[in-house]
């Protein structure tokens, strides 16, 4: 890391490290042992990822959220591109619905028309005898 990046970002991970031991040792205190090495273990997060870079690569992504959510606030075009990104998920999830809705319609006109070759009593005798079948089940137990 550049000795600048390391003198503007030591404060920061100084003061988060500080504030990690300060609840470590409040923790302590209170005879709370584990979270105590908790808190211990949190106290040497900052430094480690200043070292490694990490520190200035999460400020950086902290400070392009922050720059993104300003511009949405104050910029008329972006309210724009969020009005379209909102029509596009109410069209999309409306035909979702649409299209469960007709199939379920599709597979109902189905059912009630026989299929080539098959009369419309065959089925209904079939279901008669699937019924019968149940019906006598439940009689022989007793369910009735």
């Amino acid at each position: 890391m550049a000795g600048v990046d390391l003198v503007l970002w030591m404060p920061w991970a100084l003061l988060l490290s500080a504030l990690a031991a300060a609840l470590g040792i409040r923790a302590a205190r209170r005879g709370q042992s584990i979270n105590a090495t908790r808190w211990a273990g949190w106290a040497f997060v900052p430094p480690a990822l200043l070292l490694t870079g990490t520190l200035r690569l999460a400020g950086r992504i902290t400070a392009a959220v922050l720059n993104w959510s300003a511009s949405l606030a104050f910029n008329p075009v972006m309210w724009l591109g969020v009005g379209l990104a909102t029509m596009a998920v109410l069209l999309l999830g409306s035909a979702a619905v649409l299209r469960s809705r007709g199939s379920a319609g599709i597979d109902q006109q189905r059912r009630g028309t026989p299929a080539v070759g098959r009369s419309s009593t065959m089925s209904a005798t079939s279901a008669d005898d699937e019924l019968a079948d149940i019906e006598d089940i439940l009689r022989r137990r007793g369910i009735s």
